[in-house]
C-alpha cells in the first residue's frame, strides 16, 4: 500500500507536464497539426576583408493561395512565367493560411491539409486587414500600393512588378549555403548558412529559413468552362511552405557592416510525408520592424535539399 501511495503523485504528475505540454502546441480556429521545428542558431560572426561592396539582388514573392480556389492557380502560373523569363532572380513560396477560411480548405479526397501556422503568422503580419481575398500576392514585404497593404490581389500585382525588378536590383549582402544534409533514418535536416554583407544597413536584420516542398501532385479547384469552377486531380503545387524554422520572425544579426560575415545553423525535423527529394531551404534576410511596418526582405536564396 505505501509503495502505491508513492507512485501516484509522480503519474499525476507526469499527466500534468503532458497537459502542459499539450496546451503550448494548441492553436484556435484552425485544423491541422503543428509540424515539427528545429531552431536557428547565430554559430559566429567575423569580418572578412575584399567584399564586394553590394550584390545581384533576388526578388523575394510570397503567395497566399488557396486549395478550394478557382482563380488561385493563376497567380502560380503568372509567378512561373516570371521564374522562366528571370532565371535565378526569383524565389517564390506559396503559403495557405486557416485566416483565410474555407478558401484553404482541402478538397474531400485531398491527400492532406497545407496550412500552417507559420501562413498564419505572415498572413497577419503583413495583412491586408481583408483577409479571404485570394490569391493575394506581394513583392519583397513592401507596401507598394497603400489601398491594398503589403499582400496585394495579383491584379495589382502584375503592374507594379517591372517596375521594382528593374529599379530593386542590388543588395547589401549575399546568402550562400556553406552544407547541408539529410538524415534518411531520423529525418532530419541539417544546414550551415553564410550571410556576408557588402555594406552597412540601416534598421536591424533579421535572417529566417523556410522550407518549401516542389512537385505536389493533389486536388486543386481551377476555372472550368462557361465560368464554372472544377477540381484538377492532377494538380502539381510548387513553393509549398511547409514550415519556417523557429523562430518565424528570426534571429537578428547585430552591427551588420562592411565585411561582416554571419554564419546561421539548424537541425530540424520532417514528417514522413514530405518528399525529401523535392525539398528546397530557403534563407530570407528581411526587416522585422513592426513600429514601422518595415518588413523589406533585402536578399534570398534556395537550394535543393538533394
Amino acid at each position: 500500500m505505501r509503495y502505491s501511495v508513492k507512485i501516484i503523485p509522480l503519474i499525476l504528475l507526469s499527466y500534468l507536464l503532458f497537459l502542459g505540454a499539450c496546451n503550448k502546441e494548441k492553436t484556435t480556429g484552425v485544423n491541422y497539426t503543428i509540424p515539427p521545428k528545429g531552431s536557428l542558431i547565430l554559430d559566429s560572426q567575423y569580418t572578412a576583408t575584399g567584399v564586394a561592396t553590394s550584390f545581384t539582388k533576388v526578388m523575394f514573392i510570397e503567395d497566399f493561395s488557396g486549395i478550394s480556389c478557382h482563380n488561385c492557380p493563376s497567380a502560380a502560373s503568372y509567378i512561373s512565367g516570371l521564374d522562366t523569363t528571370n532565371p535565378g532572380k526569383i524565389v517564390d513560396v506559396v503559403m495557405y493560411s486557416g485566416l483565410d477560411g474555407s478558401l484553404t480548405n482541402p478538397l474531400t479526397g485531398s491527400k492532406s491539409s497545407y496550412k500552417t501556422n507559420d501562413a498564419d503568422y505572415w498572413r497577419s503580419l503583413l495583412g491586408p486587414t481583408s483577409l479571404g481575398n485570394l490569391p493575394g500576392v506581394c513583392l519583397n514585404r513592401k507596401l507598394l500600393n497603400a489601398t491594398d497593404g503589403i499582400v496585394m490581389p495579383l491584379e495589382d500585382f502584375k503592374p507594379v512588378f517591372p517596375d521594382q525588378f528593374s529599379n530593386d536590383q542590388n543588395s547589401p549582402a549575399n546568402i550562400s549555403f556553406v552544407s547541408k544534409s539529410y538524415d534518411a533514418g531520423t529525418r532530419s535536416i541539417t544546414s550551415t548558412i553564410r550571410v556576408q554583407y557588402g555594406s552597412s544597413v540601416s534598421d536591424t536584420d533579421y535572417f529566417s529559413v523556410a522550407i518549401k516542398e516542389n512537385n505536389i501532385v493533389d486536388l486543386q479547384e481551377v476555372s472550368g468552362s462557361g465560368g464554372l469552377s472544377t477540381v484538377d486531380s492532377h494538380f502539381v503545387h510548387n513553393a509549398v511552405l511547409r514550415k519556417y524554422v523557429y523562430p518565424e520572425q528570426g534571429i537578428k544579426l547585430p552591427g551588420a557592416a562592411a565585411g561582416k560575415t554571419f554564419i546561421v545553423s539548424f537541425t530540424t525535423t520532417i514528417p514522413s510525408n514530405w518528399n525529401p527529394d523535392n525539398l528546397m531551404i530557403v534563407g530570407i534576410l528581411h526587416k522585422q520592424n513592426s513600429a514601422t511596418s518595415n518588413y523589406y526582405v533585402s536578399q534570398v536564396a534556395q537550394t535543393k535539399l538533394k
